[in-house]
C-alpha cells in the first residue's frame, strides 16, 4: 500500500495523451491533457488516500483505500486505459463507490 506524493502524480501527468479522457463517474467528464491536470492535483493534496495495484473484473486498476478506515476493502477504484506508453482514458469511481459492490476485485502484489 502506498501513499502518493505530488511528484508521483507529476510522473503520471507526463504519460497523459494529448486527447486523454477523464470520466469521474457520476460527477464530470473532461477531455484533454491540460484540463485533467487539476484532477491529479486534488488527489495529491488529499492525505487520506492510499493506493494499491489491483484488478477489477480482470482489468488492471488502481485500488483506492481510505486511510482513516480499516484497509480491508477499497473505498473506490480507478480504471486506466493505455495506448502505446500513454494514458488515453481514466475512469474514476470516487463518486460511485457502490460500483465496488457489483464487481470482482483483487489487490495485486
Amino acid at each position: 500500500m502506498i501513499s502518493a506524493k505530488a511528484t508521483d502524480f507529476d510522473a503520471i501527468r507526463a504519460m497523459l495523451a494529448d486527447d486523454v479522457k477523464l470520466d469521474l463517474v457520476n460527477r464530470l467528464k473532461l477531455e484533454g491533457r491540460d484540463k485533467i491536470g487539476l484532477y491529479f492535483t486534488r488527489y495529491a493534496e488529499e492525505k487520506k488516500w492510499r493506493f494499491a495495484l489491483g484488478a477489477v473484473e480482470g482489468q488492471p486498476a488502481m485500488l483506492v483505500f481510505d486511510g482513516t478506515r480499516p484497509m480491508e476493502r477499497p473505498a473506490h477504484f480507478v480504471l486506466i486505459d493505455w495506448r502505446s506508453n500513454q494514458i488515453i482514458a481514466i475512469r474514476d469511481f470516487l463518486f460511485a463507490p457502490y460500483a465496488l459492490e457489483a464487481v470482482d476485485w483483487a489487490r495485486l502484489g
